[in-house]
């Protein structure tokens, strides 16, 4: 035990006769720690991400109007608040179509980012009777229904201080919040069509108006379909199309693969970075602990005419790396966890897929695997870099450079 507590001594005692070039070396385990604990944290998030919308998507076909296919898209996957209508006759041809089993429709509209958000959010007319979308994934239900002015908040939307929402002028209370979805949901906002109602009134009042609220029963914006599980459901599209005109199909099954081919882009590229960081982090500190070993040499030589074993010689270089490499791996966790938490929201923008954080623990191991792997680097580094001039010897070592 005396012997490591001396060679953990020795070594920080040469970082800190040696600032710049320990700098140098820390630097290198900070870029492997951070590029590891992000990749991890980012192909986490990303994996979360497309399996809960698969998990919670709900309906197996969408039926939204014939020029309006990217706005859905949008709204899915992004919650980019958008509106569009088709006419109602369309959700009334799906209900007697043969391989339906179950049918509802939604209307879509968007608040003003003066109400109750820092940004426009989606909001979304459901049918309580008919839903098979919303009500299953409501986390925490504050009343027993949606009736009577209340709605329902997506998990990413902050009510006012007083549990409320806020569209062109008036409240309404929250009546429960769905859990995290990955997809657009987790920034609407979905009520009743008498809510809707209400709001499109107000909206009207104050200058804004996506259509007259006297017709609103008229327009839907999307009919969502299940589908019986023997059913065919390119036939239960030729059979709705029999009774609908301009309208277009999003199949989520498709939908979903094209999330997963854009993710898997995304996941190659994480990993080619992640790489060329962690190579470049390793071949670093190899570099430069041979460059600062070769000119310890003399001391090296010292330590041996005095009596100090070349097992000792290398247990002194080994803890020196152990402790660069560590207190590397925790900076770059620090400046990992300041890059992810932060700007989690931003990433998940950016990257324009389905993104989910992953658990606390998943998070925890992620910032351990960085902090080991660049302490296994430094001592790695460090011990390839010392081991020849531990056995070289010590005459030569001595007269070399005179």
């Amino acid at each position: 035990m005396s012997a490591i507590k001396e060679s953990f001594g020795f070594g920080i005692r040469n970082i800190r006769k040696r600032p710049y070039r320990s700098f140098c070396l820390m630097l290198a385990a900070v870029i492997g720690s951070y590029a590891l604990f992000v990749g991890l944290a980012l192909k986490a998030s990303l994996n979360n991400g497309i399996g809960r919308m698969q998990e919670r998507m709900g309906a197996d076909l969408m039926i939204v109007p014939e020029s309006s296919e990217i706005e859905a898209r949008n709204i899915l996957l992004t919650g980019e608040p958008e509106f569009f209508y088709m006419d109602v006759s369309v959700a009334k041809a799906v209900a007697d179509i043969e391989g339906v089993e179950c049918a509802t429709s939604q209307f879509y509209f968007t608040s003003l980012s003066s109400d109750c958000c820092s940004t426009r959010v989606q909001l979304i007319a459901f049918d309580p009777d008919t839903d098979f979308v919303i009500n299953p994934w409501i986390d925490e239900r504050v009343t027993t229904d949606v009736a009577g002015g209340s709605v329902i908040i997506g998990s990413e939307v902050t009510p006012l201080s007083n549990g409320k929402v806020k569209f062109y002028g008036s409240e309404y209370t929250v009546a429960g919040k769905l859990g995290e979805t990955a997809t657009g949901l987790d920034h609407s906002v979905f009520m009743t069509r008498d809510t809707m109602h209400e709001i499109l009134n107000d909206a009207k009042d104050k200058g804004y108006q996506f259509l007259n609220p006297e017709d609103d029963s008229s327009w839907v914006s999307t009919v969502l379909i299940r589908v019986t599980g023997d059913a065919d459901i390119t036939e239960v599209e030729k059979e709705i199309f029999k009774n609908a005109e301009g309208i277009k199909f999003i199949e989520t099954d498709k939908l979903i693969s094209d999330v997963t081919v854009k993710l898997g882009s995304v996941e190659n590229i994480i990993n080619v970075t992640l790489t060329v960081l962690l190579v470049f982090s390793f071949l670093t500190m190899i570099l430069f602990f041979s460059v600062i070993f070769h000119e310890r040499k003399k001391e090296f030589a010292v330590l041996r005419i005095l009596g100090t074993s070349s097992r000792r010689i290398c247990l002194f270089s080994l803890t020196e790396g152990i402790t660069i490499g560590a207190a590397g791996g925790i900076a770059g966790l620090i400046l990992g966890i300041l890059t992810v938490f932060p700007f989690n929201h931003y990433i998940e923008n950016s990257l324009d897929v389905p993104y989910l954080m992953p658990s606390t623990l998943a998070v925890i191991l992620y910032g351990l695997a960085g902090v080991l792997v660049t302490t296994i680097f430094g001592s790695v580094s460090s011990f390839l870099s010392t081991l020849s001039l531990a056995h070289a010897e010590t005459y030569y070592t001595m007269r070399a450079g005179e």
